[in-house]
């Protein structure tokens, strides 16, 4: 125990960050017109208006976030590192150069290679990155839309073109970056073996609703789980039953928990739920519900055998009232780490009760 969430990287503001995203997708949605404008193929100059207005969708995504970063709803510093945040700012600076740089008419093949040198330019691993760090609940939506928009694309360019030429390939190398692009961003907010977030999708969430909790004075819980006694599990059974436990773990915590709540995977056998908008009394009945279910699993082990485990759980709600400072997460950890504690010192396969910070009452235990 004893959580640390450094992160490395730049403080770069969220802000220029989503402002370049605006830029560019505001740029590539002026390209696109550009092309539909003198395209003299009336399908690919529709196809390149409808992939105009999904632009013009994209970039209101980021303003939305633009305004939800001016009421501090989300993180103020980008922690991805400065060179991410000056590679988005040289791709929105190149951007604004693509329109006008064809002159004349355009057949419906140049327009599609136009097209999809506009594409390129916008395919940046961030953009994913971006939506599962600062909108999670939507990242799915999300993801989905702009599959869609290549997707739509590359079909024109296959249909366009005979299997083999060179400019087939620009419709296969579309849809293998954006899915490439899309497991970079998974790779580096979630868990490998689980597949939860991980301490930077933590960091990041966190960040959020510490904000809003103390903007408005909202709750927001916190459950640290600490399996009692894994490390016999690795020593008895060996680490392939270990890992197979673990990801047992991961979808029973998941399966119990509200579709707004972030499960993280914190260390070896270390698991904590964000739960925002959630009062000491239900952040207790949650623990209890995480913990039965994690009783009630039955895990393969050798042979007929198989593996039962039991957990402890620390709780810990923010209460502070409205326009407070926003809590450190390193401050709410170490608040966690003490209840967990004291279930442990407890006996273990219990929760403790819940332990509140609130700003002018000190540290409360219920």
């Amino acid at each position: 125990m004893g959580h640390t969430t450094s992160v490395d990287g730049g403080t770069t503001e969220m802000r220029d960050i989503l402002e370049s995203c605006v830029r560019i997708d505001e740029s590539a949605q002026s390209a696109y017109l550009y092309v539909q404008s003198r395209c003299t193929d009336s399908d690919v100059a529709a196809l390149c208006g409808e992939l105009a207005t999904d632009k013009g969708t994209q970039a209101g995504w980021w303003r939305d976030l633009i305004d939800e970063w001016s009421t501090g709803a989300i993180p103020r510093t980008w922690t991805g590192g400065d060179e991410a945040a000056d590679d988005l700012a040289t791709t929105a600076d190149a951007m604004g150069t693509l329109t006008g740089s064809t002159t004349g008419p355009l057949d419906a093949a140049a327009a599609l290679i136009a097209a999809a040198r506009i594409e390129y330019a916008t395919l940046d691993p961030v953009f994913a990155e971006l939506i599962e760090l600062v909108e999670p609940g939507l990242a799915r939506t999300r993801h989905e839309a702009y599959a869609h928009h290549i997707d739509i694309l590359a079909t024109a360019i296959e249909q366009a073109f005979e299997p083999g030429r060179t400019e087939s390939l620009t419709a296969l190398v579309l849809r293998r970056t954006h899915k490439n692009n899309l497991s970079l961003s998974r790779h580096s907010t979630r868990d490998s073996l689980t597949g939860l977030g991980n301490r930077r999708a933590l960091a990041a969430q966190a960040g959020q609703w510490a904000s809003w909790s103390a903007r408005y004075g909202g709750a927001m819980s916190f459950v640290l789980i600490d399996v009692d006694e894994f490390r016999t599990v690795n020593d008895v059974w060996g680490h392939g039953v270990g890992d197979r436990a673990l990801v047992a773990l991961a979808k029973a915590i998941r399966s119990t928990v509200r579709s707004a709540d972030l499960v993280t995977r914190l260390g070896n056998d270390e698991f904590i739920v964000l739960a925002p908008e959630l009062e000491p009394d239900g952040a207790q009945v949650l623990a209890q519900r995480l913990l039965s279910n994690i009783r009630a699993l039955r895990i393969p082990a050798e042979g007929e055998a198989y593996l039962t485990l039991t957990a402890s759980a620390g709780i810990v709600t923010v209460f502070d009232p409205p326009n407070s400072e926003p809590r450190d997460l390193d401050e709410m950890l170490t608040a966690a780490d003490r209840s967990l504690a004291t279930a442990k010192r407890a006996g273990r396969d219990r929760a403790a009760e819940p332990l509140i910070l609130a700003r002018g009452a000190g540290d409360l235990a219920i």
